[in-house]
């Protein structure tokens, strides 16, 4: 997982993901970022993207970052190759 203390001045991080909350996927995602930072405030926007719909992933936050205070991490997760090798996207916007 990404070091979310380096990229999240406030120490807010934002999950959606394609998981849905039946199983306990979104669990282990949390527990693994607190597992990096305790002191992390998590938050999720949703858990029911369409599953594997990486065009639709990143319009979520588009629709709801500026209610966020600057310095926000959101974490879109949609991953059609789940357990294969693949590079992650990371930005990071003009306002912070």
């Amino acid at each position: 997982m990404l070091n979310l203390v380096a990229y999240s001045a406030n120490k807010i991080v934002v999950f959606q993901s394609d998981f849905g909350l039946k199983k306990s996927a979104v669990s282990a995602m949390k527990g693994v970022a607190v597992g990096v930072d305790s002191s992390l405030n998590l938050f999720d926007a949703t858990h029911e993207i369409p599953a594997y719909n990486i065009r639709e992933a990143p319009f979520l936050p588009e629709q709801t970052i500026t209610y966020w205070p600057v310095g926000t991490v959101f974490a879109p997760v949609a991953d059609p190759g789940v357990g294969t090798n693949r590079k992650s996207v990371v930005l990071k916007s003009n306002s912070g």
